[in-house]
């Protein structure tokens, strides 16, 4: 990070030097203008007519570097030149500001036409007496007579006149100084796009190649607004020209969203500031390619308008994720941008006359732009070295959970283990357990008597089988309600186990009111025995309920055997069923097995 920052301090110095000297020259071998004298027109007038205008028709200005914004107004200009001596040597008229349509400049001395010159970026760059970005031209002086300039400007987008008159030695070393600075500056970008597109190449890093695209686009925009473009790459098609500069004002805009989207990440953590993004390169996209056929006028004013929203918006995107992240990449990011802004705003407002036109303010724009270009590298080299310093801290950190988690692991598998052991138990418990009563369940019952069942048969034992209904149970829960008869089963199935605790014996819930209860091992005599207390045990409760005491009582059928067949369990619940409706029939409250059944 300490290298980098050297490496901007460096590169800022060399191009603040630049542009520092870009606006110095000797001042004994120039011209300091006096009045200047200035007409304009809806309608084009000729030379004739222009120098036949009534004086007080003319408006008088000591500035030399004039702004009338967006004026499509055609524009005299009248300046006299006084005490100027010429060594057989021109001295050479400069307008610094390159995106004239129309410039036409009239020489005379004493009422009569020494020179005229036609230029503007409308006519072949090759036309221009000298091969300049900017307009030049030789006037050639006659010693110590009075001279008057007439100057005829218009343009389609903002009309600006910054006039300096030199003579040839003084103008050659401004421009060589000029040249110097440019250089600077366009290698300053031209480093950071082929820098930035090498990191892009290595790292894959889709950030670096909206960041390089968005500089693309921006210096070549740059190069049109100086004239360098015009003068190197298109010389021979102003139309080109002409274009080129509202229509990189889109492309740029477009790019210059997409890193912002892309570097901050705004799909992940902002989608709603992402649909904002998305709809501002599609505007930038379009306003683009309707520039190839709308009016000049017309789409520099919307792309220059276009520039300003997108320029805040990136700002607004940038703060806002700030306020969230507070990263240090984010806050570079914003100090770039603010940068840039800042430059962009004093660039327009003298473009648009609300600012003079001078030296800080015209070349505030590229002032903003290294200042912009190299904070972004910055940011996106910080932004990248966070990532990549979150990364090893996040594998250094999974490692450590690793070694952690190897080292527990035997623990943890057998408290899992354990767990889920117990975990098996529950759901097997649960899985033949009414959740009402706590007994067994049906499910239970019907896996356990036939495994009884046949284990009698083998050994040639006893088996006894009780079926039990509660009496009235119905009328009872209509009586009391369904919580009351929740309780009397409840309370049943308490009593019944009171009575049966052999660990071989069963106690489940048959299904509503009934109740099984299997006896292996158990002769008739005991289970009728058995039976018979838990009848006893059931008519001697007495149920609370509601601040009442509440009885019920219990018909059992009973049925006792040695199988004499390995698959016969169903005909034991049919038989003790039989059992249960003979007792039923016959008073209920009683235990009917084959010795007592009354219908025998």
């Amino acid at each position: 990070m300490l290298k980098q920052l050297g490496l901007l301090i460096i590169l800022l110095g060399i191009s603040l030097v630049a542009f520092t000297g870009q606006f110095s020259y000797d001042e004994t071998n120039s011209h300091h203008f006096g009045p200047i004298e200035y007409f304009s027109h809806e309608e084009e007038l000729s030379l004739k007519q222009a120098t036949e205008l009534d004086s007080q028709a003319w408006q008088s200005t000591t500035i030399d570097k004039m702004s009338f914004g967006f004026d499509q107004q055609h524009y005299w200009f009248r300046i006299p030149l006084l005490n100027l001596y010429s060594s057989n040597n021109p001295w050479f008229l400069r307008s610094e500001y390159p995106l004239l349509d129309t410039l036409d400049v009239y020489l005379f001395s004493q009422n009569h036409l020494l020179q005229e010159f036609h230029s503007g970026d409308k006519l072949p760059f090759t036309q221009r007496p000298l091969d300049q970005p900017s307009f030049v031209f030789p006037l050639n002086i006659i010693n110590n007579k009075p001279h008057l300039l007439y100057i005829h400007a218009q343009t389609t987008s903002s009309l600006q006149l910054s006039l300096s008159l030199q003579t040839e030695s003084s103008f050659w070393q401004t421009v060589a100084i000029e040249n110097a600075s440019n250089a600077a500056f366009y290698a300053v970008l031209v480093s950071m796009i082929l820098y930035n597109a090498v990191i892009f190449l290595i790292v894959r890093e889709r950030s670096y190649l909206y960041y390089v695209l968005y500089l693309s686009s921006f210096t070549l925009f740059m190069a049109s607004i100086h004239g360098w473009a015009y003068q190197l790459i298109w010389p021979n098609n102003p139309t080109i020209h002409q274009l080129s500069v509202v229509f990189l004002i889109g492309i740029t805009i477009c790019f210059a969203a997409l890193f912002t989207s892309s570097f901050l990440r705004l799909k992940e953590v902002r989608p709603d500031l992402e649909r904002l993004v998305k709809t501002l390169v599609t505007v930038s996209i379009l306003s683009s390619i309707t520039s190839l056929y709308l009016p000049y006028s017309l789409m520099i004013k919307v792309n220059t308008t276009l520039a300003a929203i997108a320029a805040i918006t990136a700002m607004f995107a940038t703060v806002q994720e700030w306020l969230r992240s507070r990263s240090r990449e984010i806050m570079m990011f914003i100090i770039a941008w603010a940068t840039l802004l800042v430059g962009f705003l004093l660039y327009a407002g003298q473009k648009i006359g609300l600012l003079p036109v001078n030296a800080f303010t015209e070349h505030a724009i590229e002032i903003g732009a290294i200042l912009e270009a190299l904070l972004l590298a910055l940011g996106l080299a910080d932004k990248i070295n966070s990532e990549r310093k979150a990364r090893i801290e996040t594998q250094e950190r999974l490692l450590a959970i690793q070694i952690k988690a190897n080292q527990e692991l035997d623990n943890k598998v057998r408290e899992r283990t354990e767990e889920l052991e117990i975990m098996n138990d529950q759901l097997q418990y649960a899985s033949i357990t009414d959740s009402l009563t706590q007994v067994k369940n049906r499910r239970y019952f019907d896996s356990k008597l036939p495994t009884e069942y046949r284990r009698a048969y083998r050994e040639k034992s006893w088996i006894s089988l009780m079926i039990m209904d509660i009496d009235h149970f119905k009328l009872f829960n209509d009586t009391h309600g369904h919580q009351a008869g929740d309780k009397v089963l409840q309370d049943v199935a308490a009593a019944i186990q009171e009575v049966v605790k052999r660990p071989s014996d069963a106690v489940s819930r048959y299904g509503g009111e009934e109740f099984t209860v299997l006896l292996p091992n158990t002769p008739e005599e005991g289970a009728y025995q058995v039976a018979e207390r838990i009848r006893e045990n059931i008519q001697a409760l007495q149920i609370e309920w509601e601040n009442k005491i509440l009885t019920v009582t219990i018909s059992i059928g009973l049925v006792s055997c040695t199988p004499s067949h390995y698959e016969g369990e169903n005909t034991l619940i049919k038989q003790a069923d039989d059992y249960l409706y003979v007792a039923k029939n016959h008073g209920r409250n009683r235990t009917i097995y084959e010795k007592n059944d009354p219908t025998h």
